[in-house]
């Protein structure tokens, strides 16, 4: 196999490191309880909320990524946060993009 460093796979090796890094500190390597999601969302999301230490946010965050109401967060939840997450910065960059484009065509 080639050495090649791909940034893709290492950026999915870090997301399923994270998780499986807070989920297991209970003992349960498969789901993230209340007390890990929020300290994950402290230590690796502190932009996700102005103040992270706002139990209703994160909780109400909680409740809306739990699809199955386990009252857990499993990994394929996880998932669907970070994709959300991702959408909501690309919208922003694009939107940041279009804003200094906006700029920069009113100067020529």
């Amino acid at each position: 196999m080639s050495a090649v460093d791909y940034p893709n796979k290492n950026a999915l090796a870090v997301m399923v490191d994270i998780f499986h890094e807070y989920a297991s500190k209970d003992g349960n390597a498969h789901s993230l309880n209340k007390g890990e999601f929020k300290e994950m969302i402290n230590a690796q999301f502190p932009h996700v909320f102005e103040n992270s230490t706002d139990k209703e946010g994160i909780q109400k965050l909680m409740i809306d990524l739990d699809s199955d109401k386990s009252g857990e967060i499993d990994f394929s939840e996880y998932m669907t946060f970070l994709a959300s997450l991702a959408v909501v910065c690309n919208e922003y960059l694009l939107e940041s993009m279009k804003g200094f484009q906006d700029k920069n065509s009113r100067k020529h």
